[in-house]
């Protein structure tokens, strides 16, 4: 059961398994009780307990109404015991014997009604039967070519009218399998996408034979991704199994994937067409639609490479005209990049959009047709402010960096993001990082680089013990790097009276703002620190700079927690002076106390 694979494949309790163990090993002793739910339907999909619970009820109730109708001279049939299972059995069997009947003569496609009217019975078992059945009735039907549609007088009446009751027949059971994408239940969910992409493989050979080329049925194809993408039943289980199953090892599921997303998401996108609704109607995207689609586009880690050869759902015709979109890296890149900006487009809750900026600069950057494109998106991302403005930094400077992007104003403007919340926010030590990198340039006027080092000198003052260990040796990396600015440590007041320092902390402007006619006496405050690791550092300055420059990276993941446990762990040079002799009463002779006891 821990691996899923039993005799006949996967186990069909595997997934509540996975549900189960996800929560369990994800939970604390605390909320280990939230996991109940989930162990009880994986117990219920092993043992039946509340169905078998459910039937015994109704037996209960028949047995009743039995007595009660006898006791009155009417008739009432019992439910026996075993007519429930025996029903189920038969059905089944039955199942199997019309499937045969259809397969084997077309004098018998009249069974196929029989088949679809139990496919959509209360019979779970019965019904997971028949819709299995139908799937392999008209996959047999798609390989003979009994569901394409023939122009010209190629058919006659007869045969014709069939054709046209077979597809309409075709379309009722798509239509089941995508109510069924709409369960409540993950298994039968994912039991449906299968058989509906099974179903779409047998279209596209069958669809690319008569054409001799290369075709994809986007239409069936549309209508899987919308029902997914729009569903609120949709299960982590359905995402994760058409993400690693199918979009991350075929490239012509992917490709279309990423177009039916932009499609989706187009105002102009009118979900009733095809559905027997006249009438254009204004398309209204849904926050499940958003939180899916890019739950499901933040999973997708393959990308189309020109140099491998591709690998296809959809199985490429022996001759094959003019070559297809699918095997053109220009396509898949085109489509990738219109499903995103598609996507960014769209009303965007808090944390979707700081996920998009979290990844933006190694997931999606890299493979845009134009990364220009993206530069309304960061550039206002970063006018925010706070946590979004931070994490834009790393797309901006991969815009200005690698694709020659001019933002005006971008010193001044992280000049104002360095303020004394950077300290406490979740992503402060990626903004250090970056920050380091803007200001490792020898090309920057002094008066911007003193700008940034008084900044960070005079929040280092109020920072807690872990900011301003990163604020000390950036500080140090930059007079390294910026001799012309050592004169901010080595400036010595006119005379003894208290002077007034000249920077201007509010001012927005770095060459008005009067830093390089300061000094850093925040660094002479530290050294007095009451963190005696912070005091140490700070005392490098006092000292002739001959250390080479810090590696930042060792400084930015302190905490409290890291610094207690350094400090506990570091063993003592001598051990602390004790009292060599242990006092043998509380209260001494000849004490103060002593006295007053007396009296």
């Amino acid at each position: 059961m821990a691996s899923g694979i039993g005799y006949r494949g996967t186990n069909r309790c595997f997934p509540f398994w996975e549900d189960f163990q996800q929560c369990y090993f994800s939970s604390t002793e605390k909320t280990r009780a939230d996991c109940v739910p989930a162990r009880d339907d994986y117990l219920e999909c092993l043992h039946h307990f509340k169905e078998i619970a459910r039937v015994r009820a109704i037996q209960t109730v028949e047995r009743n109404n039995y007595a009660k109708n006898k006791a009155n001279g009417t008739d009432h049939k019992i439910i026996s015991k075993h007519a429930s299972a025996k029903d189920d059995k038969s059905t089944v069997e039955r199942v199997h014997k019309l499937e045969a009947n259809v397969l084997n003569s077309h004098q018998n496609l009249n069974d196929i009604v029989e088949i679809y009217t139990i496919a959509q019975s209360m019979n779970a078992e019965a019904a997971f039967t028949a819709v299995n059945s139908l799937g392999r009735i008209y996959s047999a039907m798609w390989t003979k070519g009994l569901l394409k549609r023939t122009k010209g007088p190629q058919q006659d009446a007869a045969a014709a009218k069939v054709s046209e009751w077979l597809r309409d027949n075709y379309r009722q059971y798509t239509d089941l399998l995508r109510s069924m994408l709409g369960h409540r239940e993950a298994p039968i969910q994912v039991t449906s996408l299968r058989l509906y992409l099974q179903m779409m493989d047998k279209e596209g050979q069958a669809l690319g034979r008569a054409a001799n080329n290369y075709v994809f049925p986007n239409d069936s194809y549309l209508e899987i991704i919308e029902t997914v993408l729009n569903s609120d039943a949709t299960s982590e289980h359905l995402v994760r199994t058409l993400v690693d199953s199918y979009l991350n090892s075929y490239d012509d599921l992917r490709l279309y994937f990423y177009r039916n997303v932009a499609k989706l998401a187009s105002p102009d996108y009118d979900p009733f067409k095809n559905r027997g609704n006249k009438g254009a109607r204004k398309n209204t995207v849904s926050d499940t639609f958003v939180r899916h689609a890019f739950a499901v586009m933040n999973q997708i880690r393959t990308v189309f490479s020109a140099d491998s050869d591709a690998s296809l759902w959809i199985a490429m015709p022996k001759t094959c005209g003019n070559e297809p979109d699918v095997v053109r890296a220009a396509a898949h890149t085109r489509a990738f990049s219109e499903a995103w900006l598609a996507l960014m487009r769209l009303p965007l809750t808090a944390d979707i959009y700081k996920q998009i900026l979290l990844t933006m600069h190694k997931r999606i950057v890299p493979y845009m047709a134009d990364a220009k494109s993206l530069m309304d998106f960061l550039s206002s991302s970063y006018e925010i402010g706070g946590s979004v403005s931070l994490l834009a930094l790393n797309g901006l400077f991969t815009l200005m960096t690698e694709h020659n992007l001019n933002y005006p104003n971008f010193y001044e403007k992280l000049y104002a993001l360095l303020d004394r919340n950077v300290f406490h926010v979740k992503y402060r030590a990626r903004f250090f990082r970056l920050l380091e990198t803007f200001l490792g340039s020898s090309h920057l006027p002094a008066y911007l680089v003193a700008a940034f080092a008084k900044r960070l000198a005079r929040l280092a003052l109020f920072a807690p013990p872990a900011g301003a260990v990163t604020a000390i040796p950036l500080i140090y990396n930059l007079l390294k790097a910026h001799p012309s600015c050592m004169v901010l440590i080595h400036r010595m007041s006119e005379d003894d009276a208290e002077s007034t320092d000249p920077f201007v902390e509010d001012e927005p402007d770095l060459a008005k703002c009067n830093a390089l006619q300061s000094s850093l006496w925040e660094l002479e405050s530290l050294q007095h620190h009451y963190y005696p690791n912070i005091a140490t550092l700070a005392k490098l300055f006092s000292e002739p700079f001959h250390k080479p420059q810090f590696m930042l990276e060792d400084f930015l993941d302190h905490t409290y927690a890291t610094f207690f446990e350094s400090d506990t762990g570091r063993k003592s040079k001598k051990p602390p002076a004790l009292a060599t002799q242990p006092p043998t009463s509380l209260i001494r002779a000849g004490d103060a106390l002593s006295d007053f006891m007396a009296v």
